[in-house]
């Protein structure tokens, strides 16, 4: 364990997006020791430090304080290790987490969509419990080190194999000491879509349609369309033995209704030219539901869009 003299886990955080930034830095100012895995800006991160808006609050750490690197070797390994890429950088997960827990260490994947945490099971040998790590949060990154939380910010936890339930209530405690509302679930299925029942409308149509949350749902027939996605993605978790109850649409409504304009992660990506996190939040599901005997032809749609607007599109012959 490479816990602190005060016993406090040390946590790896791989990405500095968004959601890398946030939590990440909840934790050191917590006092956990935190050392960032970034692709680019390690530089700039070192000499400025980190500082995130959140809540009212700047939670900063100084440049002395940060620990950061563009390569896992050039870090000490942790007792945690947080995946915070997207889901398009998946198939580097084994070259990305060398080293970067100590043996036996816990993986939470703060990712949407399914599938990560068997990558991880699969790609990166000897580590301990492997978390799902679901973040209904609104939050933006504005630059290296930099980002802005927005609203929300509640994260579920949830292991890949039961047995590994008390690693998820130990970061979880981590969680709720740094300030961070945090819930654990047995069954990791049922964690990933009932975040699928949000993710798969409202990021494919404020992506394909140009729209914010709210003006997505400002919208009547939009609004329809938000809803019957959502039905459609209950039912294919239901066929697949995850039992999502069906008020959780209205749940999920009401909660979209109350949080302040947002623009989804994969409209940002579009916009961004950064590739879409198609495959991880739409193709799984749709393979996943259809072997069960269940369809989802709106979201098969959606994700068919979607495709469209990540390739470029040919031009005509002059």
């Amino acid at each position: 364990m490479t816990t602190d003299p005060d016993g406090r886990r040390s946590y790896t955080i791989v990405g500095a997006g968004a959601v890398g930034l946030l939590y990440g830095t909840r934790l050191a100012v917590a006092g956990h020791p935190v050392r960032w895995l970034v692709r680019s800006g390690a530089d700039t991160i070192a000499a400025e430090g980190i500082e995130v808006l959140s809540e009212g609050r700047r939670l900063r750490i100084e440049p002395a304080d940060v620990v950061v690197a563009s390569e896992p070797g050039a870090l000490p390994a942790s007792d945690v290790v947080v995946v915070a890429t997207k889901t398009t950088a998946n198939g580097r997960l084994g070259e990305l987490l060398s080293g970067a827990g100590v043996p036996g260490a816990t993986i939470a994947v703060f990712q949407n969509g399914l599938g990560a945490e068997e990558v991880v099971r699969a790609q990166v040998p000897g580590v301990g419990a492997v978390l799902g790590g679901l973040c209904f949060v609104c939050a933006h990154r504005h630059g290296p080190g930099r980002a802005e939380h927005l609203d929300y910010g509640a994260v579920t936890l949830a292991p890949l194999e039961v047995e590994h339930l008390p690693a998820a209530d130990g970061v979880a405690a981590d969680l709720r000491r740094a300030g961070v509302e945090t819930a654990v679930l047995g069954d990791l299925g049922v964690a990933r879509w009932r975040k699928l029942v949000w993710n798969i409308p409202f990021n494919g149509l404020c992506t394909l349609l140009d729209a914010s949350t709210e003006t997505l749902l400002a919208d009547a027939a939009a609004r329809a369309l938000v809803a019957d996605l959502m039905d459609e993605v209950i039912a294919g978790a239901r066929a697949g033995g995850h039992d999502v109850p069906g008020a959780f649409r209205d749940e999920m409504l009401a909660a979209t209704d109350a949080m302040r304009p947002y623009d989804p992660s994969m409209k940002l990506d579009l916009a961004a030219g950064r590739p879409l996190e198609i495959d991880a939040i739409y193709e799984v599901a749709i393979r996943t539901a259809r072997e069960a005997g269940v369809p989802m032809p709106r979201t098969e749609a959606l994700a068919a869009m979607l495709r469209f607007r990540d390739r470029p599109v040919p031009l005509p012959p002059t």
